[in-house]
């Protein structure tokens, strides 16, 4: 819930909509197999699960985990220096964060 209103919101303030993250990344990812036949959904599945084992993309889902929580902290400091007063908001929203897997 957090990342899809993470996104939501940032659509609405910054007139842009951000890329998927969490749950939302994992939605996303479920509706582009809906058109796939239950033998296509087994093969991308395995496919993804041996290229989830390379060590290039493994060392590229770690920057894009590091990037995200750059990107999270960043936004954090800066919603903060707009207005102090968020903070137990921000302290709540991030108890419901589900951990980096």
């Amino acid at each position: 819930m957090i990342p899809i209103l993470g996104a939501a919101l940032q659509s609405v303030a910054f007139g842009e909509v951000a890329p998927p993250t969490g749950k939302a990344l994992r939605h996303n990812q479920e509706g582009r197999l809906t058109n796939l036949s239950p033998a296509e959904r087994k093969e991308v599945e395995a496919a993804r699960q041996t290229a989830m084992q390379d060590p290039t993309v493994q060392a590229a889902r770690e920057k894009m985990e590091q990037a995200r929580q750059a990107f999270q902290s960043a936004m954090d400091a800066a919603m903060l220096k707009a207005d102090p007063s968020i903070q137990p908001i921000l302290d709540k929203m991030h108890m419901h964060e589900e951990p980096a897997d």
